[in-house]
């Protein structure tokens, strides 16, 4: 399955989980993940962009790395990167057709440092929204 990062790939470890995961949460089995970087050049949360300018830049983005249409992919979201990607997601939509599954590999510790999840978490919004 296709897998997109911003910031740092899965280590062979965490790939492990997320296949599972998805695996659990999906009819269609994954074998494996082929990891492609999005370029860090993107919107930031600091961006002061109307979001529907935001998406239209992420989704020329997902095209130029030829997200395939009519399949899932996944994505990790990044270190610090909640807000902003949630409209990533938004633009996974509209370039694919599906929203991707999302793996969540950092949390912040009491310190409001982030730090790498001992169990990552991957969810699936298609299952949650009606087609």
């Amino acid at each position: 399955m296709l897998t997109y990062y911003i910031d740092k790939p899965l280590s062979p470890i965490e790939q492990e989980m997320v296949i599972e995961q998805i695996n659990a949460i999906s009819s269609d089995a994954v074998k494996q993940l082929i990891l492609k970087q999005i370029p860090d050049h993107i919107p930031k949360n600091d961006c002061e962009l109307p979001h529907a300018e935001i998406i239209k830049a992420f989704e020329d983005i997902l095209v130029k790395l030829e997200i395939p249409v009519g399949v899932q992919s996944t994505f990790i979201l990044p270190k610090g990167g909640l807000s902003w990607g949630m409209l990533l997601q938004i633009a996974f939509k509209n370039v694919s057709k599906f929203y991707p599954f999302v793996v969540q590999p950092w949390e912040m510790n009491a310190d409001r440092k982030h730090k790498r999840r001992e169990r990552i978490l991957v969810t699936d919004i298609n299952s949650a929204i009606p087609a």
